[in-house]
Order: C-alpha cells, then structure tokens, then sequence
C-alpha cells in the first residue's frame, strides 16, 4: 500500500469509527481533512486550499484572516486527523518560499491543535528533519520499496485488477514485474504510472489488452519519472 492508498484508508477508517455527532451547530462535519496542496504554493496558498477543502468560501477578506480561519473551522468541524498528500511538490522550493512553507506548517501544529499527516517522497522527510521545531514534533515514517519478487508480483496482480486491465496476470509474469520494479524502483505511485501509460499505449495500437511491449513503450514514454 502506498502513501496515498494509506491517507485514503484512514479517512474511510475515521469517517467509519467516528459518526456525524447529534450537535454540531451549522458547521459541516469533517473527521478527516484530506487534500493536495498545489506546487509552488505559499503560507497563505496552503490556507487557502484548506479553506476550500472545509467548505469555506473565499473572498478578498479571506485573505487577511485565512490561517485563524482554518484553526476555528478545525475545532467547529470537529476534526480529528489533517492529511496533506504530495507534500514534497510544495516544501522542495529554495529560500524565502520554502520558510514561508515551513512557517505555515508550524503554525498548523502549534495552534490547529489535530494530529497532522504529511505524505511524499523522502526529500519531504529530509526537509522535515533538518528543522528543528518540525522534527521535534514531528514522527517520521519512510516507506520501503516493494521487494523484487513474489511481493512485487502481488502487487501488479492487484493495481491491475484495481484498474480493470485484461489478464492482469501475464504482467506479473516474473519478467514483466522485474523490468517494472527496475522503472518504478518499488514505488507503488510509479508501478501505478507504468500501468496506466501502458494501457494508454495498448489503446493507441488499439488493444484492450497490455503486453510487455506497452510497458516498454510507456517506461521510454516516462524518462527518469521514478526519480520524481
């Protein structure tokens, strides 16, 4: 399971252990905020698509107010878990961007008073560990690449079925989901890619069907996108 099917779990989990309580004012229930901030974003961007995600309408005034705003609508929403996905697109800027990032961050876990998830690759956890308050309060995970073998095989099997490919079987042949571990360096986002592009290109030959070919095709299609 990857970063993404993970925050996915939990919030089914959390809608699941915890229903809409009988009192909650005018505001609308969410025990999970889950969302992706956009690249290049600053403080007040990641806010923003906080708000937007609560279901708050921004206007000029917003603006001013947005990261309190966020706060208050946390505690009236009664959210237990925050989950930002794709994190390391908005902390792998330099300088005076990247500080603004990082302050927004802070502020979150200092004043939201909600246990924060933070999911990317592991330039987002280096970053987190070389700041000293974020480290601090912070617990890092790193994911371990899928092994090559049986485990890998199991998983193409079932990103296959997942994604309604023909006789998902034949692309876990031992040769097919070793070439598609070596692209995908055991990352199930990048096994996903390969998959998807494959059967876009078996599409364009017009084929249902996806053979070793179209992976082949779709890994030259996606130059050092594993590395991303």
């Amino acid at each position: 399971m990857g970063k993404t099917s993970i925050l996915r779990e939990a919030q089914r989990r959390i809608a699941h252990d915890f229903p809409e309580p009988l009192s909650i004012d005018d505001a609308r229930y969410q025990p999970m905020l889950r969302t992706v901030i956009p690249s290049g974003s600053t403080a007040l961007k990641i806010n923003l698509t906080l708000l937007w995600k609560q279901g708050w309408p921004i206007t000029g005034k917003t603006h001013r107010i947005a990261d309190l705003k966020v706060v208050e609508l946390l505690r009236r929403q009664h959210t237990r878990l925050i989950g930002i996905d794709n994190v390391h697109a908005i902390l792998t800027a330099s300088g005076r961007a990247r500080r603004d990032t990082l302050d927004a961050f802070r502020f979150l876990m200092s004043e939201g008073n909600v246990p924060m998830v933070v999911a990317g690759l592991d330039v987002a956890a280096d970053i987190f560990t070389e700041d000293v308050e974020l480290a601090y309060r912070s617990i890092i995970l790193r994911l371990k690449p899928w092994p090559q073998g049986a485990p890998t095989q199991r998983l193409i099997r079932v990103l296959g079925q997942g994604m309604g490919l023909i006789e998902p079987d034949c692309l876990a042949e031992p040769e097919v989901a070793g070439f598609l571990w070596e692209q995908s360096l055991g990352v199930t986002g990048n096994f996903k890619r390969l998959l998807h592009w494959g059967q876009k290109v078996a599409y364009r030959h017009g084929r249902a069907r996806v053979e070793f070919a179209d992976i082949r095709e779709a890994a030259v299609l996606l130059p050092n996108y594993a590395a991303r």
